[in-house]
Order: C-alpha cells, then sequence, then structure tokens
C-alpha cells in the first residue's frame, strides 16, 4: 500500500471534490503500460500480423495500445525499434495538436523521447530538434531515437536560453512537455511519492515559466506551443498558463478530448487514472500571435564527408549527405537547424566513424537504413537465430563479403560484415540480451 502526502490528498480533495473517492482509489491500483508502434519502421498493420502479446487500442492514438505489465525491453521487436513503451496518457499530449506532416519542431524537454518519436512519425517531412540539459539523459534519448531508426531528428544537449538565442523563429511547433513536480506519477511506487513536498509545486512553477520564455523565442509567428505536465498542481498547470498569457499574446486553442478540462481553463484538458488507463497529465495548446524580432544564429559550418558518401553508395541503394562532427559523419537532415554555439548529440542519422580512410558503420546507420543495404538476411522474430543475434552470436549465413544489415520481418535490427566467409556481429554490445 502507497503512503500518500496528507498535503497532496487534502488539496485533491478539494480539487475533485466528489470525484476524489474515485480519484483515491485510481491511486492505489496498479499502472497500466502502453506501447507506440513506430511506423517509421513497420506498417501498423504488419505490426498487428506479428505480434506475440496481447495489445488493446488505445482509442486517441492511432498507433497507441495498453499492454500488460510484463517487461518488454527485450522483445526483439523492441530491440528493432517496431515500438516504444511508454506512458498511455502521455501518448495524447502530442495528438492535442493536428499536426500536417511537413512542420519544423523544437522538443524543448525530450528525454527519454517517448513525444519524440511520435512526432517524429507525425511529421515525416519536417525536422524535430530534440533536447535534453540533463547530459545522461540526453544519451537516454539518443538511444531511443537511433533504435527506431528515426531520420528526421537532431538531438541537442543544452540550455532553453541557449536555444531561444540559436533558433529564433525558427519552428512551426514547440512542445514543452516541462519538469514538474510528478505528482502524476505517483503510482509508480513509493520513491516517486517521497520525493515531493508541499513546496516543490511552486519551484517548479517558476522554471516552468522561464522554460516557456525561451521557448517563445523559439517560436514563428502563428506557431502552435504544446505545453503539458505529468503534475495535478494549479500552480504548474493552469497558474503557469494563465501567467504566461498574461505576458504574451496567444490563442488558448480548445483541444477536443473526453477528458475533464482545465480548472478555470476550459480550452485544456486534465487526464487522471480514474477516467482513463494511464497516469496523471495536463495538456494546453497555444497559437502564437505576436511577433519575434529576434534573428537565429549563424549556420555551424561542416564538412562533407565523400569517404563515407561512397561507402553508404556502395553499399545501400540511397545517397546521403554526410557530414563530420566530433569525429563521427552524419547524414544531415536540412542543414539550416545546424546552428553555431548548440551542444549536440547527434546531427541526424549517425552514418560511420572515419579515420584514416578506414569507414566503420554505426549501429544508427543500420537501424535507419537496414532496408536499403544491398545485403539482408530478413529473419522471422521467432527464429531462434534471432535469439543467437542479439546475444552477439555468429549465424551460419554466409553471403558475399561486405557489410549487410539483419532484418526481422522487413524490420531494421542491426548489422554484420562478412569477410573471407566469416560472419562478424555488429549488434552493439550494450544492446546485447546477455
Amino acid at each position: 500500500m502507497l503512503n500518500f502526502p496528507s498535503a497532496f490528498l487534502n488539496r485533491m480533495k478539494d480539487m475533485l471534490k466528489e470525484n476524489y473517492p474515485k480519484f483515491l482509489k485510481s491511486l492505489n491500483e496498479p499502472e497500466v503500460k502502453g506501447i507506440f508502434v513506430n511506423e517509421n519502421k513497420i506498417k501498423l498493420e504488419d505490426f498487428l500480423k506479428i505480434v506475440d502479446f496481447n495489445v488493446e487500442k488505445i482509442e486517441y492514438v492511432k498507433t497507441g495500445f495498453y499492454v500488460d505489465n510484463e517487461k518488454k525491453g527485450k522483445h526483439p521487436l523492441h530491440h528493432a525499434g517496431a515500438f516504444y513503451i511508454q506512458d498511455p496518457s502521455a501518448m495524447f499530449t502530442v495528438n492535442a495538436h493536428n499536426f500536417k506532416g511537413n512542420e519544423n519542431v523544437l522538443d524543448m524537454c525530450a528525454a527519454p523521447g517517448g513525444k519524440t518519436v511520435q512526432i517524429a512519425n507525425l511529421v515525416p517531412n519536417g525536422v524535430v530538434v530534440a533536447n535534453e540539459i540533463n547530459r545522461a539523459r540526453s544519451e537516454i534519448l539518443y538511444s531511443n531515437v537511433e533504435r527506431l531508426g528515426l531520420k528526421n531528428v537532431i538531438i541537442a544537449n543544452d540550455t532553453p536560453k541557449n536555444l531561444a538565442q540559436a533558433y529564433a523563429n525558427s519552428f512551426d511547433v514547440c512542445l514543452v512537455d516541462a519538469p514538474c513536480s510528478g505528482e502524476g506519477m505517483f503510482r509508480r511506487g513509493q520513491l516517486v511519492i517521497d520525493e515531493w513536498n508541499e513546496n516543490l509545486p511552486q519551484m517548479c512553477a517558476v522554471r516552468q515559466l522561464e522554460i516557456l520564455e525561451n521557448a517563445n523565442e523559439c517560436l514563428k509567428q502563428n506557431g502552435f506551443l504544446i505545453y503539458s505536465t505529468c503534475t495535478y498542481s494549479y500552480e504548474e498547470n493552469e497558474g503557469v498558463i494563465k501567467n504566461f498569457l498574461a505576458k504574451h499574446n496567444y490563442k488558448l486553442i480548445n483541444i477536443s478530448a473526453p477528458f475533464m478540462r482545465g480548472i478555470g481553463l476550459k480550452e485544456a484538458v486534465r487526464i487522471y487514472p480514474f477516467q482513463n488507463k494511464g497516469e496523471g497529465q495536463f495538456v494546453a495548446l497555444l497559437q502564437k500571435n505576436e511577433e519575434n524580432l529576434h534573428l537565429s544564429a549563424p549556420n555551424l559550418k561542416l564538412k562533407r564527408n565523400f569517404l563515407a558518401e561512397k561507402f553508404v553508395e556502395d553499399n545501400t541503394n540511397v545517397k546521403l549527405n554526410i557530414y563530420d562532427y566530433k569525429n563521427f559523419t552524419y547524414n544531415i537532415i536540412d542543414e539550416n537547424f545546424i546552428k553555431r554555439d548548440v551542444n549536440y548529440i547527434s546531427l541526424g542519422v549517425r552514418v560511420a566513424a572515419v579515420k584514416n580512410k578506414l569507414v566503420v558503420p554505426h549501429h544508427n546507420l543500420f537501424s535507419a537504413f537496414g532496408k536499403n543495404f544491398i545485403r539482408t538476411i530478413n529473419l522471422d522474430f521467432h527464429s531462434p537465430k534471432v535469439i543467437k543475434y542479439l546475444r552477439g552470436e555468429t549465424l551460419e549465413d554466409q553471403k558475399t563479403d561486405g557489410y549487410g544489415a539483419i532484418l526481422i520481418n522487413n524490420c531494421p535490427l542491426g548489422g554484420y560484415k562478412i569477410s573471407a566467409s566469416k560472419f562478424k556481429n555488429c549488434y552493439p554490445k550494450g544492446l546485447r540480451n546477455c
């Protein structure tokens, strides 16, 4: 039985009134897991044909499903980036806005990456800049983007203030999934609850408003701002939005959803675990009316790497524009979004390391462009060979010399190399099922 702070419970009782008993009951029920199917790698209908665990449709997300709480991180389809494990309520946030498919989007507080994954799927003809201020969490963000083979994501590890200076007037949509007091995540365990105190919501609200100020600088006129938290406190939700609106010319957009409305902010929504199978969430959608006079920073000058380009041309059926950055080469999505004085983790798909004219392909290349390799080994995910490959073992398939990609049910998993008829497993050691 979880032990909740009395100050939190008393506040929620005043807030929810007749709904409080249902809320209290839901707090002591187990959390519900969800998955988001990554159509960047596998079509939804193909996923549903092969998935070997029970899935239940989430009504407000096209490729979202409830699943049981059994851990699925070692499932072959998870390794292959066919799906991302995500809280069902958190999936709603991105769907609060109707993306057209070609927007350029900033995900200001992106780790661990669930909403970045959703956005990247919704804007296949746009660019997503996903930022995370914490270095360790930015690496987690990168690992998820890499696993899901996303081709249109740039990852930054910088402060909102630096991004505001670099990317002034640059984005059609900005998502601020703000760091918060985490009350909506209390069902995850006592450790989460014990981190909370009565002063935390107000402290978070100050930081959230500061992040929004910087997001405003990055957003174009008429652009859309999505603000979300996983907490219930008024200070961090409606209070932050009202304070922001008092300083800036934005229009609140009504979010159509079968959830409770915001407190004194009927256009926004509040999601509670007693009305939805997921955790707590608050979402508001705003459109910017004011003009921003600042200019974005100059672009970072990068050098093309023709050795890496030739490697890709020799081993795949795609032609990429590949540039050097910090000892790696990247397929650059759009040079206009590579700004000077921003600390980047990745600039798109990490293609290879090139040293002394030797090109060593990166796992990211196999994950993103595996289907485009000239040499492929396509396995059914039930095959014992998949387990062997994920353990880092050798496969018996001996084909022509060179690099190739391992696919499972046509979904890119990783790479291999054949040299003198010997198979080398290129799946990274840190990702293997041991």
